[in-house]
Order: structure tokens, then sequence, then C-alpha cells
């Protein structure tokens, strides 16, 4: 394994950890704020997965050692979850809710792609197997939002509108 600077992995670990932390609360908002029984369900799924992740992170930061978790990049992270929560209350139809989400998950999707990668790139094929199902759990997230935001978005442009008289 290649020598790696503790400290900068600790960073875009704990920073990954503020994400899903985050991303718990963000996916509660978005369910609250979602009428659709399918969806929310389907949220809830993605909200539990987060949850896992987050206790992933967790545990592999223990495992290396690392107990301060307020890193710069986590500080980060977890400001850009309070800004995403802001625009789901602000957000007045479903479509604005995912359509929200769907901007979370692509940003997940890609923190979980570059730590699997930076993990590659050391040559820690444990850390590689440790975090990549939740990578793949990712993705998933990615097209499942982005799959009901295109129903969603059908749905609505398919709808006739009312006569005038």
């Amino acid at each position: 394994m290649a020598h790696v600077n503790m400290d900068a992995l600790a960073d875009k670990l704990c920073e990954r950890l503020a994400v899903e932390t985050g991303g718990v609360g963000i996916y509660k908002a978005a369910i609250a704020k979602i009428g659709d029984p399918t969806v929310a369900a389907r949220l809830q799924h993605f909200m539990e997965e987060e949850a896992e992740h987050r206790d992933l992170l967790e545990a592999y930061l223990t495992k290396l050692g690392v107990t301060n978790r307020e890193t710069p990049s986590a500080r980060l992270a977890q400001h850009e979850g309070e800004a995403y929560l802001k625009l789901i209350g602000e957000a007045e139809t479903p479509a604005q809710v995912l359509n929200i989400m769907l901007t979370i998950e692509l940003m997940d999707e890609n923190g979980w792609e570059m730590i699997i990668n930076l993990g590659r790139d050391m040559g820690d094929e444990d850390m590689v197997r440790t975090l990549n199902e939740a990578l793949q759990e990712e993705k998933e997230h990615l097209r499942g939002v982005r799959g009901m935001l295109a129903q969603m978005n059908r749905e609505m442009m398919m709808t006739e509108e009312p006569a005038v008289t």
C-alpha cells in the first residue's frame, strides 16, 4: 500500500460521514413533502440505506482510529446539507423535491466514486471492499430518483389542461 496522508484520508472519510448523516435528515424532509405513498416508500428505503452508510463510515473511521470527525471538509458538507434542507423546505411540488434529491444523489454518487477510487489508488483493498457496497446502493439511489422524477415530469406534462369556456 502506498504511503497515505492519514489526515487527508480522514478528512475525506469524515466528509462522506457528514454527507450521509445529513442525508438521513434530508430524506426525512423530502418524504414529509411527498404525497405519493409509492414514491415516499422508495425514498424511505433510500433513507434507511443512507443511515447504514453513515454507520459503516462511523465503524470504518473507528477502525482507523479517527476520533476527530469535525474536519474542514466535514464542516463544509454539513453546511451543504443544511442548505439542501432549506431548499426542500421551500419546494412547492413533489417534482421540485425530487429535483433537489437528484442533485444531492449526483453529488453523493460522485463522492463515493472518488473515495473508492482513492482506495484503489492507495492499494487499500480493505477500504474498497468495505465501502463498495455503499457505492452500489448510491448508484441505485441515483437511478431511482432520476426515474421517479422523470415519471413525475411525464405525468405533469401529459395532464390535459381543463377547457377554457
